[in-house]
């Protein structure tokens, strides 16, 4: 049926099905107001907390609380509503004297929906709380005002109580963190600087600092030893002379003065005749016989040798690679050994020569520069240990110095590690005296939960009002539903709207005696035709 219903339509049906439209109202409307008033009342108690900012400037001290306030909040509300907190909390206040049939489960889970918390936050993205939160609520709504007040205030005191233990918790876990910290760097420090002494004794005398000192000790050793050699050379050469003049001045001189008659005398002969005149042959024979009598000895000769032997090995250790220490060392000491016994030798046989005393002249200086070779080779020998051993600390000194900068980076950045850790343990010590003296960021009750006085659910007036509308609805329906049921004119409009046309009269109707008995007219409604008669057509 899609015809629209014009306002006189609808008096018409109001008024033929008001019967349909009253009985519903009349059965439901008392049944809503009965049943909001027996509705319970319930009472809600609120807190407000505030989120308290610290009250110390945080460019000085530095809070361990590393959370924003909105979370803080939801990690509390977990742990107050655990099972055990809100049983703790209903037996505490006897929310539920009469638990036949409700278990443990069943009350808290009752308690969770009593509970409700509402944060109060700003637009301000800048500070700390970056989320905004300034303040919060926490309500308890109960059937009973006193538990309602009770829990509401216990709840707001668990808030505050977690919060402190949590803060307290953190800062004391970030000092003995960083306190263990301090700890186990310091003892590395120690271990290392240990290290760092013994790595210094046991490579003391190639350190890096003593480089410069160490280079000018060989440069000057090696200056000594050479002029040590140079000296040695010049008397050995000196002694090399003197030997020989004494070789030379240790025969008989008669023999010498023969020898130079017979040269003489050979001269002059040789002017006179040929080399082969019997006189020159013989005056030759005699010479050399002279000659052979006044040469060295064997003995004298094998010493030179062995001399010559003595002195090119010591030459051939020395250019020896890698140079052997002691074989340079015996080297030498057999030269001198050599030396000796040639010199030796040689005044042996001077002596049985001649007793001359330029002879025992040049004994005597041969003794003194003997004595002063074997000074000199001594003073060689220590010039070249200590030579040996200064290269020896200066082409270790670059490996002493790796390892030696490798421990002392090591050590420098471990101590800066500790002295950044020791910071950091005075700055959480520093915040947890702030949380100590309830000076960091708090949760502070900025109004306790009161007794509430008036119920705050539910609200009958308005309750009472859906009720009444609801009644009203229902009874339009079912009296707009018998209409559309009943196959019936509403009205001059519906029959125009069936017919087509205009009616040309409109008949009143006529009641009967029972219909006025139990009807009556609306005062706005007037009098309704239930008949009327269409007009006839134009022809």
């Amino acid at each position: 049926m899609g015809e629209e219903f014009s306002l006189e339509d609808v008096l018409i049906i109001l008024q033929r099905r008001f019967l349909y439209f009253l009985i519903p109202v009349l059965c439901i409307a008392p049944l809503a107001v009965i049943a909001v008033m027996l509705l319970p009342a319930k009472y809600t108690a609120t807190g407000t907390i505030l989120v308290e900012s610290q009250q110390i400037p945080t460019e000085l001290v530095r809070s361990t609380t590393n959370t924003y306030a909105q979370e803080r909040i939801e990690v509390i509300r977990q742990q107050v509503m655990t099972r055990d907190r809100l049983l703790e909390v209903a037996d505490k206040y006897s929310l539920f004297p009469n638990t036949q049939g409700l278990s443990e489960t069943d009350r808290t889970n009752i308690m969770r929906d009593k509970f409700d918390i509402d944060l109060i936050t700003t637009r301000s993205n800048r500070g700390p709380r970056r989320d905004g939160t300034i303040a919060f609520t926490i309500s308890y709504t109960d059937e009973s005002p006193d538990h309602a007040y009770l829990v509401a205030n216990e709840f707001v005191t668990l808030f505050q109580s977690e919060d402190i233990k949590r803060q307290l918790l953190g800062a004391s876990n970030t000092t003995e963190f960083f306190e263990r910290e301090a700890t186990r760097l310091r003892n590395a420090v120690a271990e290392l600087e240990e290290r760092i002494a013994e790595y210094k004794s046991q490579n003391g005398n190639a350190l890096p600092e003593h480089l410069s000192m160490h280079l000018d000790m060989l440069e000057r050793a090696t200056r000594e030893l050479s002029d040590t050699e140079a000296s040695m050379g010049a008397l050995e050469e000196e002694l090399r002379f003197l030997e020989s003049q004494l070789l030379a001045g240790g025969g008989d001189s008669t023999l010498e003065a023969e020898l130079a008659r017979l040269q003489s005398e050979l001269a002059r002969l040789r002017g006179i005749y040929h080399d082969k005149h019997p006189s020159i042959q013989a005056l030759i024979s005699e010479i050399a016989g002279l000659r052979r009598q006044m040469a060295p000895s064997p003995t004298i000769v094998r010493l030179r040798s062995a001399l010559t032997r003595a002195e090119q090995g010591l030459e051939a250790a020395k250019s020896a690679e890698p140079a052997d220490l002691e074989a340079i060392t015996a080297a030498e000491q057999n030269v001198i050994d050599v030396r000796e016994e040639l010199s030796d030798a040689l005044t042996a046989e001077a002596r049985r020569g001649s007793s001359d005393p330029q002879s025992a002249q040049l004994e005597g200086r041969m003794a003194v520069i003997n004595n002063r070779l074997r000074s000199l080779a001594d003073q060689r020998e220590k010039l070249r240990t200590d030579i040996v051993s200064l290269q020896d600390r200066v082409a270790k000194t670059p490996e002493v110095e790796r390892g030696l900068s490798a421990l002392s980076r090591d050590h420098e950045n471990l101590f800066r590690e500790y002295q950044e850790v020791l910071a950091k343990q005075q700055d959480a010590q520093l915040a947890e005296n702030l949380v100590e003296g309830q000076q960091a960021e708090k949760f502070t009750v900025l109004e306790p939960p009161a007794r509430p006085e008036y119920p705050s659910s539910p609200d009958r007036p308005r309750l009472i009002l859906v009720g009444l509308l609801g009644a009203f609805g229902i009874g339009g329906a079912i009296g707009l539903g018998i209409e559309l049921i009943s196959a019936t004119i509403r009205g001059r409009n519906h029959l125009t709207n069936i017919i087509g046309g205009h009616p040309i009269a409109v008949i009143p109707y006529i009641q009967t005696e029972n219909e006025r008995r139990i009807s009556f007219s609306l005062p706005f409604f007037g009098n309704r035709n239930r008949f009327a008669r269409p007009a006839p057509e134009a022809s």
